[in-house]
């Protein structure tokens, strides 16, 4: 049997894209297997990202690895796929020798049989299939059964984003917003759980604008009222939303469902001064951000919240990243994603006058990362010794061989505890704090 290998670079959507791929190889007859050099494949594909230049260069180090192991391995194929391949293609193909597909962010299902016409053609120059992604419409379905060694499926309910913030990239890789019809989203979600999956996550790239691009006139709201009657799904988590998206009716469904949504929201934030945020284009003021995140806490007091911040975006004074930090302080979010502003070929913040060095990028950074890690602590401290429903992972902690597994409300915990438990959800009670997660004991399968 033919064997395929992959390695995922960037957001849950992404990860989700890699688990349709690997079902179409394996409905062509392929194997799965680890992306490793101890592990001969006929096809390696990496689904990168472009978010960053960071992330680029990052790309660039798997790709070559994935070529190292391909010249070990004569007569395999390396497949380059996803949103850096989508943007720039041609810098792939310059700086990476060795890629025989690069394929953009529309042509995923088709990979398997793109590999097939390059095993007969032979060597040669990279053969690409990047089409105009601005010229698709309608959300194209890719069918999973699942998710390779998880215990959370993720559920691919969105495409594309027409908000132009001012710094991302994301709309040039992924085009224009396209939601997935409702019957099929519900269907997706009843054969994960058929498969044994009892938490799904939803991910796109901009899931509160969900029905957009649809002829269906739908919202999230209406998404999440069909999936709750879904049999079998008892953890339904959400994707990254915006604060505009916390709508009447988007909350209403919450307060209906809270038996089935999990109490973590991960709420759009990039800067906590207005100016700032006008520059990004964002669509909210920091007190619309600070109003819905008091919104979510009157359904789930104990949410987890997590947010995504952007330091040293053109023009950022000393001034304005306090205003961030009073934001973030105010707020607490349990968790926080720091990026330093990268500029991004062919966005309008890359042409802004006041570019902030490197060097109080990395400062402002730190300085976040330091609330992060307060915050953090703080918010599991607050849960030592309740009872919590957790989900057990069917992959045992490496380090202490352990069981691990995430709560409802995204505290990753680590328990002493048998094979039984693996990929199920069970009870325990929470106890010592430490880095990254707390400890649990008196683990049950009935609370």
């Amino acid at each position: 049997m033919k064997r395929v290998a992959f390695a995922t670079l960037g957001c849950k959507l992404n990860q989700a894209d890699t688990e349709a791929i690997r079902f179409a190889f394996e409905r062509a007859g392929y194997e799965s297997v680890p992306f490793s050099k101890d592990v001969a494949a006929d096809v390696y594909v990496v689904n990168t990202c472009s978010v960053t230049g960071s992330t680029d260069h990052q790309c660039r180090q798997i790709l070559r690895r994935a070529v190292a192991m391909k010249n070990a391995n004569p007569g395999s194929v390396v497949v380059a796929t996803g949103c850096y391949s989508q943007v720039n293609p041609g810098e792939i193909e310059s700086m990476v020798s060795g890629i025989d597909i690069i394929s953009g962010t529309l042509e995923k299902d088709r990979i398997p049989e793109l590999v097939d016409e390059a095993l007969k053609a032979g060597e040669g120059a990279p053969r690409r299939a990047v089409d105009d992604v601005f010229g698709q419409k309608k959300f194209r379905v890719m069918e999973i059964e699942g998710m390779a060694g998880r215990d959370r499926a993720f559920l691919r309910i969105q495409e594309g984003c027409d908000r132009r913030c001012s710094y991302c990239i994301v709309p040039i890789a992924r085009g224009k917003e396209r939601s997935a019809p409702m019957e099929a989203a519900v269907g997706m979600a009843t054969r994960l759980a058929a498969n044994g999956y009892e938490e799904i996550v939803l991910t796109g790239v901009h899931i509160g604008r969900y029905g957009r691009g649809s002829e269906e006139n739908k919202t999230l709201a209406d998404l999440l009222r069909a999936l709750f009657d879904v049999s079998g799904i008892r953890r339904i988590r959400l994707g990254s939303i915006d604060p505009g998206e916390i709508s009447p009716g988007f909350l209403a469904a919450l307060k209906n469902g809270k038996d089935k949504i999990c109490g973590h929201f991960h709420v759009s934030l990039q800067s906590g001064d207005d100016s700032i945020l006008r520059m990004m284009r964002r669509s909210y003021t920091s007190d619309e951000y600070r109003r819905s995140v008091d919104l979510l806490r009157e359904i789930f007091p104990e949410a987890a919240i997590g947010a995504d911040v952007i330091v040293g975006f053109p023009g950022e004074s000393d001034e304005n990243h306090l205003r961030t930090k009073a934001l973030l302080e105010s707020t607490r979010p349990s968790h926080l994603h720091i990026f330093r502003y990268s500029p991004r070929e062919g966005t309008p913040a890359a042409k802004l006058p006041g570019q902030v060095s490197d060097e109080i990028k990395k400062r402002r950074a730190r300085d976040l990362s330091a609330i992060k890690k307060r915050l953090g602590e703080e918010f599991r401290l607050r849960h030592v010794g309740e009872r919590a429903e957790i989900l057990f992972e069917s992959r045992r902690d490496p380090a202490t061989g352990r069981l691990t597994g995430l709560t409802r409300n995204y505290i990753r915990v680590f328990a002493d505890g048998a094979d039984e438990l693996k990929g199920r959800i069970a009870y325990g009670s929470l106890r010592s704090v430490f880095s990254d997660g707390m400890t649990a004991d008196d683990i049950r399968i009935d609370c």
